[in-house]
C-alpha cells in the first residue's frame, strides 16, 4: 500500500506563457461574452453583489474574479469516518478514487449485463473499503427504481454504512441535500462537527456547456454552498461538440465556466469550500459520442490541473477511464496512461479511476481490483526517487565490491520493503511452470476471485447502534 497525498506537479503540458495566456482568454470570456444564468436566485446574488446582468446574461470583471478566487480555500479537508482516511486536497498532493453515475453493471456472479441498483451502493462501498489504493468513495452507479427524492439519503446512508472513507455523490433534490447533512451530523457528532470534518461532500454538475447554468443544479449548488459543506463544480465539454475543438480553445471555456461556478459559491458564502471540477472530454468527430481513453483526454486534464494550480486551487478531474467494455489490454493502457500523467500533473482528487468501463457507463467489480493495483503503481512513480546519503549506497557497494552481491546486506533489508511496489495476487509474476502449475489464470479471473473473497470477509466499522437506528428511525432508509 501507498498512501495517497504524494505530491504531483511534475508533468506540466503547459509552459507558464500559456497557462497564462489560456487564464487571460478565460478572463476575457466573462467580461465580453458572459454567461446564461436562468435560476432567479443566482441571477440575483449575481446582481446584488456588483456583476453586470441584463435578462438571463451574466458579465464578470477581472477585478471581481479575482477577488472571488482570493476567498475560495486553499486547502480542503474531506473526512473519513476513520482519521486515517481523511484527505487534504491541497498543494498538488494526489487522491485517487471511484467515480461515475454508471446504470449499468455486469454482475460479478453471473457475468451478465443488469441495472444498477442500491445494493450496488453497498456493495462497491464494501469493495473500495477493502481495497487499499482506492483512497475515497465517489458512488459510482446511480440506483435504478428510486424515486429523485429518495436517492441521496438511500445513496449515502447504504455508502457510509460500507465504507469508512470519504463519501461522495451527485445530488438530486435540496430536501435531499438537507437530509443528508442532518444524517451524517448525526455520525460525526452534529453539524458544526461536520463541518469540521466533512464525512461527505456534494457534485453539482451545474454547468450545461457552453457557458449556461442548468436551474436546477445552480438552486443545489446554492443550497450546499449555504450550508458549508464542500461541493465539487463539475462541467465537462466535449471538444468540437460542447467546447472549441482545439484543446486550447476548450481549456479556456472549461476554465471561464469553473471561475463563474467559483465567484457563485463565494457570492452565497465566502470561503465555501468549493473543489473546481473540470473535466474537459473529446468527442468522436465521425459519430458525435463520448470518448474517455484517448490521449487528448488525459492530456486536457493534465493541463487543467496545471491551470488550478495557478489559482492555488485544488482540483477534481478525471483520469484512468476507458472505451473498452471489458477488462482488456485496451483497458489497461487507456487507464494507464492517463492516469499516471494526471497524477503526476498533481490533480489532487482524480475520480472515475476505479471499476469504470464502457465511457464511464459501465461497472465491472473486479475492474476496481485490478485498477487498485494501476494505482498502487501510480502513486509509486509519483513518490519518485529518493537521493540521499544512504540510498546512494556508497558504503555497501564498496563493502560488497566486485563479483559479490547484495541479498544478505542490512541496507538490503532496510529498503527492500519500501522501495519496490509489491502487489497483490490479481498480478502474476510468477514462473511460467509455477503459473501453469498453481492457477493458469488471466488477470481478470484472479481479480473476480479477490473481489469475491473480499465481499465475504472485509467487515468495515459499523455505525454506532444508537446512531444507526436513529437514522433508520427518522429517515426510513432502504437497508440493503
Amino acid at each position: 500500500m501507498i498512501s495517497g497525498g504524494v505530491k504531483g506537479g511534475k508533468y506540466k503540458p503547459l509552459g507558464d506563457e500559456q497557462v497564462l495566456k489560456i487564464h487571460n482568454a478565460s478572463i476575457r470570456i466573462l467580461e465580453k461574452t458572459g454567461f446564461l444564468v436562468e435560476e432567479k436566485e443566482a441571477l440575483e446574488l449575481f446582481k446584488d453583489a456588483g456583476a453586470k446582468v441584463a435578462d438571463s446574461r451574466v458579465w464578470l470583471s477581472a477585478a471581481f474574479i479575482e477577488d472571488m478566487i482570493d476567498s475560495a480555500p486553499k486547502a480542503i479537508l474531506l473526512a473519513g469516518r476513520e482519521k486515517k482516511n481523511d484527505i487534504f486536497l491541497e498543494n498538488g498532493h494526489v487522491y485517487i478514487g471511484s467515480g461515475g453515475a454508471a446504470l449499468k453493471v455486469i454482475d460479478i456472479e453471473s457475468g451478465k449485463l443488469r441495472k444498477a441498483g442500491l445494493k450496488d451502493v453497498a456493495m462497491l462501498a464494501k469493495l473500495v473499503d477493502g481495497l487499499d489504493n482506492i483512497h475515497f468513495y465517489l458512488v459510482p452507479v446511480y440506483p435504478d427504481g428510486l424515486d429523485k427524492n429518495d436517492v441521496d439519503v438511500n445513496t449515502y446512508y447504504n455508502a457510509i454504512k460500507n465504507t469508512t472513507k470519504h463519501v461522495q455523490s451527485g445530488i438530486y433534490s435540496v430536501k435531499g441535500i438537507r437530509d443528508v447533512i442532518l444524517m451524517a451530523g448525526y455520525i460525526a457528532g452534529g453539524e458544526a462537527a461536520l463541518r469540521r470534518r466533512p464525512i461527505v461532500s456534494f457534485i453539482t454538475s451545474w454547468m450545461i456547456s457552453p457557458l449556461k447554468f442548468d436551474p436546477t443544479v445552480t438552486r443545489l449548488l446554492i443550497e450546499a454552498a449555504r450550508a458549508g459543506m464542500p461541493v465539487v463544480l463539475s462541467s465537462a465539454p466535449m471538444a468540437g461538440v460542447t467546447a472549441p475543438v482545439t484543446l486550447a480553445g476548450m481549456l479556456v471555456q472549461v476554465n471561464a465556466e469553473q471561475l463563474a461556478g467559483i465567484c457563485l459559491t463565494q457570492i452565497v458564502s465566502r470561503g465555501t469550500p468549493v473543489i473546481p471540477g473540470p473535466i474537459p472530454a473529446i468527442a468522436d468527430m465521425r459519430s458525435g459520442s463520448y470518448l474517455t481513453g484517448t490521449p487528448e483526454f488525459g492530456l486536457a486534464n493534465a493541463a487543467i490541473a496545471q491551470i488550478m494550480h495557478y489559482y492555488n486551487l485544488p482540483i477534481y478531474n478525471s483520469a484512468g477511464l476507458t472505451d473498452s467494455k471489458v477488462p482488456d489490454i485496451q483497458a489497461g493502457f487507456e487507464k494507464g496512461i492517463s492516469l499516471v500523467i494526471d497524477a503526476l500533473a498533481g490533480a489532487n482528487y482524480i475520480h472515475h479511476a476505479a471499476g469504470l468501463v464502457e465511457n464511464m457507463s459501465t461497472i465491472i467489480p473486479e475492474q476496481f481490483v485490478i485498477d487498485n493495483e494501476m494505482i498502487g503503481m501510480t502513486l509509486r512513480i509519483l513518490r519518485g526517487i529518493e537521493v540521499n546519503d544512504d540510498t546512494i549506497a556508497i558504503d555497501v557497494i564498496n563493502k560488497v565490491g566486485p563479483g559479490g552481491n547484495y541479498l544478505a546486506e542490512e541496507h538490503t533489508l532496510k529498503y527492500m520493503r519500501s522501495e519496490f511496489f509489491y502487489p497483490s495476487k490479481v498480478i502474476d509474476r510468477e514462473l511460467r511452470e509455477k503459473w501453469e502449475k498453481n492457477s493458469n489464470t488471466d488477470i481478470r479471473c484472479r481479480a473476480r476471485q479477490i473481489t469475491m473473497e473480499i465481499l465475504e470477509n472485509h467487515k468495515p466499522e459499523p455505525l454506532g447502534k444508537k446512531i444507526d437506528q436513529q437514522i433508520r428511525k427518522e429517515f426510513n432508509p432502504i437497508v440493503v
